[in-house]
């Protein structure tokens, strides 16, 4: 590895840890039980605040359990890959009545409020890969109740098909235009449901089996933001706020030697870029 890339990586190294512990605001998080770690006291095989498909009790790891991948905590969700009719479709949803029948644990949500970014965690064990399969979140947002009918529904592949057996970030957003470009439907939705789910629509035993097992964790959702970039350091969504994704997009602008990277503006990339990134990620936003 070139020299100045090896000091690059040595100097953020230090920013990968401090903003590994969350993607985006935990104060602002609508999720209950984001990361899974209370049971459900009614059904200890399932999370409280969750309802699962076609996933058996094993599935809800514990960072006791042997081979088990927790990023945080205790718990964390595993989902494998499909092994006849019944197992095509897994996942979890936020769609389901609180205890007390008073409300479903689906987030609220403001009809054009604000942007809504789903973030989290997921790992896939070392030597193994997603084939032949969708895996991602689904956001469904849904109308008042008792209708609770969904108003219109956004799907989002993750990222990467591996991850070595470490622990990667993800983040989807649905903005305020993505929802004016579904239409007039009235009534507008309330709330959205959260859904991690994994997918296999071919042919078992035709050589497109599913492989790839998936452990999802630290789960978040927000609402609204501040609209745009607030200092030079916050180079990616969600906006006004400093985190995993401001690292990566530095580092992979400062690879390709691109503007966003060249901080100082003095046409070239090297220490003072880093150090400029530096001072403004440690500086925050507002």
């Amino acid at each position: 590895m070139h020299i100045k890339a090896q000091r690059t990586m040595t100097l953020l190294a230090g920013l990968f840890l401090i903003s590994g512990s969350a993607i985006a605001n935990d104060d602002a998080n609508l999720i209950t039980n984001p990361g899974f770690e209370d049971p459900n006291p009614g059904h200890s095989a399932l999370p409280i605040g969750w309802n699962a498909f076609n996933m058996s009790a094993s599935d809800y790891v514990d960072v006791n359990d042997v081979g088990a991948e927790v990023r945080s905590g205790s718990r964390s969700i595993r989902l494998r890959p499909a092994t006849d009719e019944a197992s095509r479709f897994r996942g979890l949803t936020t769609n389901i009545f609180r205890p007390d029948g008073s409300d479903l644990f689906d987030p609220d949500y403001t009809y054009l409020g604000g942007d809504v970014t789903i973030s989290g965690y997921y790992l896939v064990p070392e030597g193994e890969v997603i084939n032949d399969t969708v895996v991602g979140v689904k956001l469904e947002f849904r109308r008042e109740p008792p209708n609770f009918s969904i108003w219109s529904a956004f799907e989002f592949a993750l990222p990467a098909n591996e991850t070595g057996g470490s622990w990667i970030p993800f983040s989807f957003t649905v903005t305020d235009q993505m929802i004016l470009d579904v239409g007039d439907f009235p009534p507008e939705p309330t709330s959205v449901s959260i859904l991690p789910f994994r997918f296999f629509g071919g042919e078992f035993g035709a050589g497109t089996s599913p492989t790839g097992t998936v452990y999802i964790d630290d789960l978040c959702l927000v609402q609204g933001s501040s609209g745009g970039p607030c200092n030079g350091a916050d180079l990616a969504e969600p906006f006004g706020e400093l985190n995993f994704f401001d690292v990566s997009a530095f580092l992979t602008a400062y690879n390709a030697q691109s503007v966003d990277a060249d901080l100082n503006n003095d046409g070239e990339w090297n220490f003072f870029d880093v150090s400029a990134f530096l001072t403004e990620y440690s500086t925050g936003c507002p």
